[in-house]
């Protein structure tokens, strides 16, 4: 595969999986343009791990709590930290039985370009409706975290911003700003790297160098890190709604286009 693709693919990967745009979407749309089907399955897969390296480098600090406390002796820290736990993993249910049970309806849309541009303008009514509550602040609660894992579950289509339909959700039943982003992309880790095993396990043969496959991992590691603080400081200016512009504008084309 070329280089310059990859790094074409690595670049979108990383911006566009934490902006609400769809990084799924995107690479749906880029690789129909450039024809990319050998190998695409597992370079996939590198972005989006990529990406989910990203988020452990920008949330570090609150993974380390989650562990450390996890672990402490002092009563109330480990239950804060383990009731957290359970949050992540319940909220991850939604997506992880979505996957499993519907995996070939979502791989069908993969290769529909129409579909991911159709499901960008639904991305942008998610982001418009976000801003319509302004005074948000909530903490999670179980039932608030099971709402936000099934609009994650609804993002495996094509075109569905993860990151947008989970902060959206999270800000319109009333979470603050910045818990809604730390809860999104904390809950992203488990959906990434599960989506990548299952993904895995399809992969027959590699037909890739280590420089590209080097390559796209990097470029969409080093985009990531930029692109999740640029994020996260959209959101607690309370501007997220703004990428619902972009959404309209690139689902329109793309379905006029493609």
């Amino acid at each position: 595969m070329d280089y310059m693709i990859t790094a074409i693919l690595g670049l979108t990967q990383g911006l566009t999986e934490f902006l609400p745009i769809s990084s799924s979407g995107h690479l749906v749309i880029i690789q129909h343009l450039f024809g990319i089907t050998e190998g695409s399955l597992f370079l996939d897969i590198l972005l989006h791990l990529g990406t989910a390296f990203a988020i452990i480098i920008v949330l570090r600090k609150d993974i380390q709590w989650l562990v450390t406390d996890s672990l402490s002796k002092v009563r109330t820290q480990r239950e804060a930290a383990l009731r957290y736990v359970g949050f992540i993993i319940l909220g991850t249910i939604p997506a992880g039985f979505a996957g499993v049970f519907f995996d070939d309806f979502f791989e069908s849309l993969f290769s529909n370009p129409k579909a991911a541009g159709t499901m960008l303008l639904v991305t942008a009514v998610l982001l418009f409706i976000s801003s319509i509550r302004k005074n948000n602040t909530a903490d999670l609660s179980w039932l608030k975290v099971v709402i936000i894992g099934c609009a994650q579950a609804m993002a495996i289509i094509p075109g569905i911003s993860r990151s947008g339909s989970t902060i959206a959700i999270a800000l319109l039943i009333g979470v603050s700003r910045a818990e809604a982003g730390r809860f999104s992309f904390l809950l992203a880790l488990p959906a990434i790297f599960g989506a990548a095993l299952l993904q895995f396990m399809k992969i027959d043969n590699i037909n890739m160098s280590f420089t590209t496959m080097g390559l796209g991992f990097l470029t969409s590691l080093i985009i990531g890190i930029f692109a999740l603080k640029l994020l996260l400081k959209f959101v607690n200016q309370g501007k997220l709604h703004y990428f619902g512009f972009y959404c309209v504008i690139a689902g329109l084309v793309s379905l006029i286009v493609l």
